[in-house]
């Protein structure tokens, strides 16, 4: 009986949901967000508890370690870093270690310049997600018909910002401990703040937030926090590489707008660049072929992404020190009071 009532009641939210949303959006949008909800609603039917979950997989120790990690973590954030209370991330989703959410990013061929999605609510979003690969795919395969560079990657994560209970997804117990503080860190930020129409300062700051909150919670683990650290030198690395490449990029593109060899010099600047990333520490063989496969397919939606998710950091850096000497606690509460989430 309590399954069926739970069941009959996000269907009545989706329902309601997707009846405002069929008013104030035209009916190409209305489709996409049809599709959205009933993937969204497929999901959360087949979502259980977490205490179900880790009776089931009791003899597990590890995943039974993460799932009372990732509660830890929701605590943490509430008592210590004053974010929004939510009730997220209470149930799971067992995805058989199959990708479910597949994201898109569309940039212009000769300009580091996102294609904009604008949405109720959420307003413009420089990125789209598909809960089928084969829309996900075929929207793809539309802008990169148009010209459009296009990347498409699959997540283990997202926030519907608090409107729905969003829940864990198993692939995500196979991280080690760092990662999952700072993707859960990140997602719960995003129920905390967000900023209508500025989806790069969104994404930077839950970065920035989750970074800081996971070497604040994995203090008390030494071999935990140097795993992350030396992980996240690695990265922070290959971030301010590709950060400047895309300045390079940037600066190419206002010299070459009327050569007629303008494609050919695309390329060759953007394979040197996947070339060189062989140069840079913490790339493995692995690694590089996969990143270099990554870049020459996506090209300038691959850079795209990283000013998304990184291009703010320093500047953030500096506020951080600057006005709230280091003390993120304060730092969650003034964003926190700008979103209205008192």
């Amino acid at each position: 009986m309590i399954v069926l009532w739970r069941w009959l009641r996000l269907c009545l939210s989706y329902c309601l949901f997707a009846i405002v949303m069929l008013l104030v959006i035209n009916k190409n949008d209305s489709v996409y967000l049809f599709y959205q909800a009933k993937g969204q609603l497929q999901i959360l039917i087949n979502t259980e508890s977490i205490e179900h979950f880790a009776k089931r997989n009791k003899n597990e120790e590890r995943i039974i370690k993460k799932i009372k990690l990732i509660e830890q973590i929701k605590m943490f954030s509430v008592d210590s870093l004053n974010y929004k209370p939510t009730n997220n991330f209470t149930r799971i989703y067992d995805q058989h270690n199959s990708p479910i959410l597949w994201v898109l990013t569309v940039s212009q061929p000769y300009e580091l310049k996102a294609y904009e999605w604008k949405f109720p609510v959420v307003g413009s979003v420089s990125y789209k997600g598909y809960f089928k690969k084969e829309l996900a795919l075929k929207s793809f395969n539309h802008f990169k018909s148009l010209g459009f560079d296009v990347d498409i990657r699959s997540v283990s994560a997202w926030s519907t910002l608090g409107w729905l209970n969003d829940p864990v997804l198993s692939n995500s117990l196979q991280k080690n401990k760092g990662e999952i503080c700072n993707l859960f860190f990140h997602e719960l930020f995003h129920a905390t703040y967000y900023a209508q129409n500025s989806v790069n300062f969104n994404e930077n700051i839950a970065s920035f937030i989750a970074h800081k909150a996971t070497v604040q919670f994995l203090n008390n683990d030494i071999v935990a926090l140097k795993k992350y650290l030396d992980d996240q030198k690695d990265k922070t690395i290959y971030r301010n590489y590709m950060l400047r490449q895309s300045l390079r990029i940037k600066k190419l593109y206002q010299g070459i707008n009327n050569n007629p060899n303008k494609y050919i010099i695309k390329l060759k600047a953007i394979d040197k660049i996947a070339d060189s990333i062989r140069f840079l520490p913490g790339i493995d063989t692995l690694k590089l072929t996969s990143r270099k496969k990554i870049i020459l397919s996506a090209k300038n939606a691959y850079f795209i992404d990283f000013e998304q998710y990184d291009s703010l950091q320093d500047s953030l850096e500096d506020v951080f020190n600057k006005i709230y000497n280091g003390e993120l606690k304060n730092m969650v509460r003034d964003l926190r009071y700008k979103a209205g989430n008192y």
